[in-house]
């Protein structure tokens, strides 16, 4: 099936990987995914039902990090029958119409010019002309691993108070403890969940990762 989908344009850029039922494409800065998801009540010649799910992700992790540095994913919320000829065929011009207009045209713009897809989501486009042509932004959320990248410090800073006024007090508590631990040791070790903390660290302090 990927490779049925994948032999369609524009989608003859992406690779077929197998052992985890996607198509991706990799550039430069980032690496572009399109998954399968089965259905778990799928049944052998009863039904073969697929979702589909969408992940753009930093190319070049360091090691040293351990962060995910995922920038967007999103799932459309719709099963696709793949099972008879019919069924497949129908699905699979679905799949790809729902791409070509929702999916890729978000891709290309992260490709080609990741701050002013920023600059889009921020602005009215009947105000800025220059804005035009970019996709409708208004549903799409950008993780705040993209703001650290590419955005501004303040649409970073801001990001980041999102993040922390949505943890409980517990989280609070071990997010301020895990700040100060990296604030004294630059070198020690990210715990699960402690990501933002040294993203709040490198960036005060100019780092690059």
């Amino acid at each position: 099936m990927e490779k049925s989908l994948q032999d369609l344009l524009p989608l003859t850029v992406f690779k077929v990987v197998k052992s985890r039922k996607a198509l991706e494409m990799k550039t430069k800065e980032l690496l572009i995914s399109i998954y399968f998801q089965a259905n778990r009540h799928n049944a052998a010649g009863t039904s073969i039902e697929v979702m589909l799910h969408f992940k753009v992700m930093h190319n070049k992790r360091k090691s040293h990090t351990g962060l995910p540095e995922s920038y967007y994913q999103h799932s459309e919320l719709k099963w696709y029958e793949l099972l008879g000829k019919e069924a497949f065929e129908d699905s699979l011009l679905s799949m790809m119409e729902y791409i070509t207009q929702h999916e890729i045209p978000l891709f290309e713009q992260l490709i080609s010019d990741p701050q002013g897809v920023i600059e889009a989501k921020y602005k009215e486009h009947k105000e800025y002309e220059e804005y035009k042509n970019y996709v409708k932004l208004k549903d799409k959320i950008l993780s705040p691993y993209f703001y650290y990248r590419y955005g501004t410090d303040a649409q970073f800073e801001k990001a980041r108070q999102r993040y922390v006024a949505s943890l409980s007090e517990v989280q609070k508590q071990q997010y301020d403890d895990a700040v100060i631990r990296f604030q004294a040791d630059e070198s020690s070790p990210i715990q699960r969940g402690e990501d933002w903390a040294y993203l709040t660290v490198a960036k005060a302090k100019g780092y690059e990762i």
